[in-house]
C-alpha cells in the first residue's frame, strides 16, 4: 500500500511538472513519436545553447557544432526521457557536460590559451548605435573589458566557470544550477562567489570602479 501511494505521488509530481513546463510537455510528445515537438524545442533553445557553448570555447563555429552535438544527445535520449525535473535543467546538464568535455581536450585548451580574440563583444551583444566619438570610445572600452573578461573566464577552475556562466549568462537560479551540476545550493553560491572575486580582481585595473559582475 505504501509503495503504491509513493508511486501515485511520484506520478502526480511528474504531471505537475509537465503542466508547468511546456518544454517537458514537448519532450514527452517527442518521446511518443511527435517529431514536430522536437523541432519546436530546437527552435526555442538553439540560440541560448549556442551562446552558452560560446562562453566556453569562444569560437562561434565550434559553439554551433557543440550545440548540434547537444541536441543530438537530446534527440537520442528521447526514448528514455522522464519529466523528473525542469526540461532546462536536464538540457543544461547535457550541455554543461558536452562543453566541459570539449575544453578538456588538449588542442582546445591550447587554442583558448593562445587565442587572439579581436572580436570583442559577441556580435549579438554589440550596440550598433555608436556614432559619436564618445560613444566610439565607450564601445572600445567595452570591447577591451569584454576580451579581458573572456580570458579571465577561461582561467577559472571548471566548476567555478560552469556555475558562473549558468547563473550570470543563462540567468538560472542557484537552485537550478545546483540541480544541473548535481551539487548543493550552498556549494553553488560558494563557487560563484569565488568566481566573482577572481574576475573582479583581474578586471579591476581596467575599470577602477568595476562592474557588477
Amino acid at each position: 500500500m505504501e509503495a503504491a501511494l509513493q508511486n501515485l505521488y511520484r506520478i502526480q509530481m511528474i504531471e505537475e511538472t509537465v503542466i508547468e513546463d511546456s518544454d517537458a510537455g514537448l519532450m514527452l510528445r517527442f518521446k511518443d513519436g511527435d517529431a514536430e515537438a522536437f523541432t519546436q524545442l530546437f527552435a526555442r533553445h538553439t540560440r541560448p545553447i549556442i551562446n552558452f557553448a560560446y562562453r566556453f570555447v569562444r569560437n562561434r563555429g565550434l559553439a554551433e557544432d557543440l550545440a548540434q552535438e547537444i541536441f543530438l544527445r537530446v534527440y537520442e535520449a528521447g526514448a528514455g526521457y522522464q519529466a523528473k525535473a525542469k526540461f532546462t535543467t536536464w538540457l543544461y546538464r547535457i550541455a554543461t557536460n558536452v562543453c566541459l568535455n570539449e575544453i578538456r581536450k588538449p588542442h582546445v585548451r591550447t587554442a583558448l590559451k593562445n587565442m587572439e580574440d579581436g572580436g570583442g563583444i559577441p556580435e549579438t551583444e554589440i550596440s550598433h548605435t555608436a556614432s559619436a566619438p564618445v560613444q566610439a570610445d565607450r564601445l572600445l572600452e567595452q570591447q577591451t573589458v569584454s576580451r579581458a573578461l573572456k580570458r579571465s573566464l577561461d582561467e577559472l577552475p571548471e566548476k567555478q566557470r560552469a556555475a558562473f556562466i549558468l547563473n550570470k549568462y543563462q540567468e538560472l537560479s542557484y537552485g537550478e544550477v545546483a540541480d544541473i551540476m548535481k551539487i548543493s545550493e550552498k556549494a553553488v553560491k560558494s563557487l560563484i562567489h569565488r568566481a566573482k572575486e577572481t574576475l573582479a580582481e583581474k578586471l579591476k585595473p581596467l575599470l577602477p570602479g568595476l562592474i557588477n559582475i
